[in-house]
C-alpha cells in the first residue's frame, strides 16, 4: 500500500529522517532511481541513512511501479526526479498525492519553492495528472509545511 509518494532528489536526508518517517505509519522506503539501482555503493549508503526498522529497495521505476502495486508493506515512495516519476505514470503507476520536496535546478527551469525547480513542460504534465487523473501535486518540503499548488 502506498502511504506517499515524494519527488526528492536527494532521495534518503535529513529532511527523511527526522520528519517524514516519523510522521508516516510506514514500513518500508522504496526509492526509485535506475543510477541507485546499478551501485551497490549507493545502495549501501542509502541503506545507512535509513533508520533501522524500516526495509529499504532501490529498483527503475518500471520495476517500481509493479512492485508498488504487489508488496504487502506501508510504502514511502522516493522518486529520484520527475523523468523516472513520469515513466512510472505511463506504466499505469496513480497515486493519490505526489509530493515535490526538491528537483534539481536545470537550465530552462523556473524555481516554484526553495529547492523545487521545473521546466514549463514538467509543470503541463503536472498540471494534466491533476485534471485528467485526479492525482493532487502539492510543494512540500516538511509534513508540517503548508502545501504549495503549482
Amino acid at each position: 500500500m502506498i502511504v506517499l509518494t515524494r519527488v526528492d532528489n536527494r532521495l534518503i536526508h535529513g529532511q527523511v529522517v527526522q520528519s517524514w518517517l516519523p510522521s508516516l505509519d510506514v514500513s518500508e522506503v522504496l526509492i526509485v532511481s535506475p543510477i541507485a539501482q546499478k551501485k551497490e555503493f549507493i545502495k549501501k549508503m542509502l541503506r545507512l541513512a535509513l533508520p533501522s526498522g524500516y526495509k529499504l529497495t532501490v529498483l527503475s521505476a518500471k520495476e517500481a511501479k509493479k512492485y508498488s502495486e504487489e508488496s504487502q508493506e506501508k510504502l514511502f515512495i522516493i522518486i529520484e526526479d520527475t523523468e523516472n516519476l513520469f515513466e512510472m505514470l505511463e506504466e499505469g503507476f496513480s497515486p493519490k498525492i505526489i509530493i515535490l520536496g526538491n528537483t534539481q535546478f536545470r537550465d530552462g527551469k523556473k524555481q516554484y519553492s526553495q529547492g523545487v525547480f521545473l521546466d514549463d513542460n514538467e509543470v503541463k504534465k503536472l498540471k494534466k495528472l491533476e485534471i485528467e487523473r485526479h492525482i493532487s501535486v502539492e510543494i512540500r518540503s516538511l509534513p508540517s509545511s503548508f502545501a504549495t499548488k503549482l
